[in-house]
């Protein structure tokens, strides 16, 4: 049965007290506003693009969050998101049988792009096209978790990173920017997504961002600055990045996508 979001809010809240973290309500419309700029963000409003496998990338990738679909045998140091969306929308919306398997069924972008029209990808992209308001959902829960996790342990350690939290948190434009980047780049605690020790998730733009951060700071002022400390974060990423990944390549629709979230 699905999990409704005032009921996780207040787990949520009962959990986080001793950190201090204020997640707002949210309602429906606002979850479909955060969901349909996701699937822009990641698809340019695309259907065709639910379904995706980059030239510069190992893996292919699926729905309004570009969740990560990794073939057997491949070892990036990205999470893989596609099975756990799959069985949290299947709970209320089945997928197709032939999804629900931990690895992608192709070798290749070569197969992948050969079986695009394949009656299974239309399939595919049907039930990942009836299921965006599902998709946001698991990407909305799946940061409030995640930042559950975080409060015993960063948090905690560092409780100027729940105040710049929380003032993120108090808009409709800092909270979709927070659960946009960790959908984009993760939250920072992965041991496995660093280039030379440095990490690019959420916790390491908030690490980046003023220590003094005062109450005078307006809102607009304290998502600009998440803006900056988010650009850096990125650009010592491509610095740090293997050469053979050439992700200079990416820095500038990365750059375009971070300072979209200054918009309304």
């Amino acid at each position: 049965m699905k999990l409704g979001l005032m009921s996780l809010v207040f787990v949520l809240f009962s959990n986080v007290l001793a950190a201090d973290l204020s997640w707002p309500q949210l309602s429906t419309a606002q979850q479909s506003w955060i969901g349909e700029r996701i699937y822009q963000n990641e698809t340019g409003g695309k259907r065709e693009h639910l379904t995706f496998w980059s030239a510069a990338e190992e893996f292919p990738s699926f729905g309004i969050g570009h969740f990560i679909w990794i073939p057997a045998g491949v070892n990036v140091p990205f999470e893989p998101t596609f099975e756990s969306m799959v069985k949290f929308v299947s709970q209320t919306h089945p997928a197709p049988k032939w999804v629900l398997q931990p690895h992608a069924p192709w070798k290749s972008k070569t197969a992948f792009d050969l079986a695009k029209s394949s009656t299974d990808m239309k399939e595919l992209r049907d039930w990942l096209a009836d299921t965006k308001p599902q998709q946001a959902d698991f990407i909305i829960q799946r940061f409030q978790q995640r930042i559950h996790h975080l409060s015993s342990q960063t948090l905690a350690e560092q409780p100027g990173l729940v105040h710049k939290l929380n003032r993120l948190m108090q808009t409709p434009q800092g909270l979709f920017a927070l659960i946009d980047y960790v959908n984009f780049k993760g939250i920072g605690d992965n041991p496995l997504e660093r280039y030379q020790g440095q990490g690019w998730g959420l916790v390491q733009v908030l690490q980046a961002m003023p220590h003094d951060l005062t109450q005078q700071a307006s809102d607009k002022q304290v998502l600009e600055l998440f803006v900056e400390a988010a650009i850096r974060t990125l650009q010592r990423r491509v610095e740090l990045a293997p050469t053979a990944r050439n992700e200079t390549r990416w820095m500038a629709g990365w750059k375009i996508r971070v300072q979209g979230y200054l918009k309304d």
